[in-house]
């Protein structure tokens, strides 16, 4: 066999390949630019929606207690303004200062569980991101891709759908992505 035809049906064999990977709705192997929808995938990975739920639950939960703690201050304030009238200067500077002294706290109560929710979120999230940008780089690195976008992203603007490799993730986790939400207005279809 000639080197040029060699050449040829190599070339053919190769179109042919990415021509069938473009048809199973997967990039071709040694593709420079893939992406996934990264929000799609982190939605249905395994562990998520439990994950989720928990976070929710306590998020509600720190929600509840800042919200009482706003009460007591706001009842303090109410019954300050009722009562400033009769009260002498150094009384209401005193009162002035314990509700100033209680919006701090709540303040400073507010900036703590902010960093708690930062902190359990991360220990709730970390494992399924872990899981998640395994099993990205995995088909990454099996499918010779060089870089994987994340669509989700500010960013991207547009892409070839071909170019979407979210369905191949979600095999790999043993998932399947979910069901579209509905569009805002919608209708639901019966």
């Amino acid at each position: 066999m000639t080197l040029t035809r060699w050449f040829a049906l190599s070339a053919v064999a190769l179109a042919l390949v990415a021509q069938e990977a473009q048809a199973q709705g997967t990039p071709p192997a040694g593709a420079p630019v893939v992406y996934v929808r990264g929000q799609v995938i982190l939605q249905a990975a395994p562990g998520a929606a439990e994950a989720a739920r928990t976070f929710e639950r306590e998020l509600a939960d720190m929600r509840a207690e800042l919200q009482q703690q706003a009460a007591v201050v706001d009842s303090m304030l109410q019954d300050y303004q009722r009562q400033e009238v009769l009260l002498s200067p150094q009384a209401k500077e005193t009162k002035q200062q314990e509700i100033l002294n209680l919006r701090n706290q709540l303040t400073q109560r507010q900036g703590e569980m902010d960093g708690q929710a930062q902190q359990r979120q991360q220990e709730l999230l970390g494992p399924i991101l872990e899981q998640v940008g395994d099993a990205i780089e995995a088909i990454r690195s099996q499918n010779g891709y060089s870089i994987v976008l994340d669509a989700s992203k500010e960013g991207l603007v547009a892409a070839d759908t071909t170019l979407d490799i979210t369905d191949t993730v979600l095999s790999r986790l043993g998932v399947t992505a979910p069901p579209p939400a509905p569009a805002a207005g919608a209708e639901p279809q019966q």
